[in-house]
């Protein structure tokens, strides 16, 4: 009996690296903090299986090798984005599924084909600057030499709070397995169809704008305030290619660069990347909404 159970759970293990594993040179664990570390080694199906037995938390990088990505992830940490994932799931005329987490939840899109990053990071922004919603958008990065972003396999124990996190609506823990081994996947035509554009920058004279649901979120307002370039700058010095040493790690050989075309920054070494919203969490350990909240202060954004 023992062997069957162990066989069934490395075949669901399989099926659902299928699902999310989209890069498989190296991946993260997770600690008691919460954060991850960075294992530049393989990930395996018995990763995956320790994973699911509560044994390791396994966080997945979202760029493969080849610069695409499977899915996009909108992370809201607290009750009000809770609720607005909750509208969209409802709403939006595409499949998504929301993911119960710590302070509020994942949703979850899910592709047909694998797309470039930089659609996959716009598909999110689009849908969260629709529905006005203050939240993270993964992959953060456009594309990335390094590993990128990294995000928790669902299904797993959060090591900070040791708790499991469920698929809302789909059932038991079973069911849930089962539906994500093979999810609604959206069509790349649709996933087209919803694409942000980089805001054209009003420093020092912001003037609020509303959108189609609503106030535009305060990540959306800063970003038309101040680009990645001038934050950065102020923090990082910059060759004229963009190209400076890692201010979160000991760089040696400059492994940082800001992409001013589309508005981001990256680490080669894995620090991340991502906009400004993310360069300030990361500069100053906060979290996502303290960060846009800080930042809208300093510059003056209402």
């Amino acid at each position: 009996m023992k062997e069957q159970e162990n066989q069934e759970l490395f075949v669901t293990a399989e099926r659902l690296a299928k699902t999310f594993v989209n890069r498989t040179d190296c991946h993260a664990i997770q600690l008691d903090t919460g954060q991850y570390y960075s294992v530049k080694e393989s990930l395996t199906i018995n990763h995956v299986v320790l994973h699911l037995k509560g044994e390791m938390t396994l966080g997945i990088y979202l760029l493969g090798l080849d610069g695409t990505a499977k899915f996009t992830v909108i992370d809201a940490d607290d009750d009000k984005g809770f609720e607005k994932l909750k509208k969209v799931q409802e709403a939006f005329p595409l499949p998504s599924f929301m993911e119960s987490s710590r302070r509020g939840a994942h949703l979850w899109f899910f592709f047909e084909n694998p797309v470039e990053g930089k659609v996959a990071k716009n598909f999110g922004l689009e849908i969260a600057k629709k529905y006005s919603i203050e939240a993270e958008v993964f992959p953060k990065q456009a594309e990335s030499d390094g590993p990128g972003s990294c995000i928790r396999l669902p299904f797993g124990i959060h090591h900070k709070t040791g708790e499991r996190y469920p698929f809302l609506g789909l059932g038991n823990w079973r069911a849930q397995l089962d539906a994500l081994t093979n999810p609604a996947r959206v069509p790349v035509e649709a996933v087209l169809k919803y694409q942000y554009q980089e805001p054209e920058r009003k420093k020092k004279s912001f003037a609020p704008v509303v959108g189609e649901f609503g106030e535009l979120p305060l990540w959306e307002k800063v970003k038309q305030t101040i680009t990645v370039e001038e934050l950065v700058s102020q923090y990082v010095d910059l060759n004229a290619k963009g190209i400076g040493k890692c201010p979160f790690h000991e760089d040696d050989s400059p492994s940082f660069s800001v992409n001013t075309t589309e508005n981001y920054w990256n680490c080669f070494s894995g620090c991340d990347g991502g906009s400004v919203i993310d360069f300030w969490m990361k500069l100053n350990s906060m979290d996502f909404q303290e960060a846009s909240k800080e930042l809208a202060e300093r510059l003056g954004v209402k």
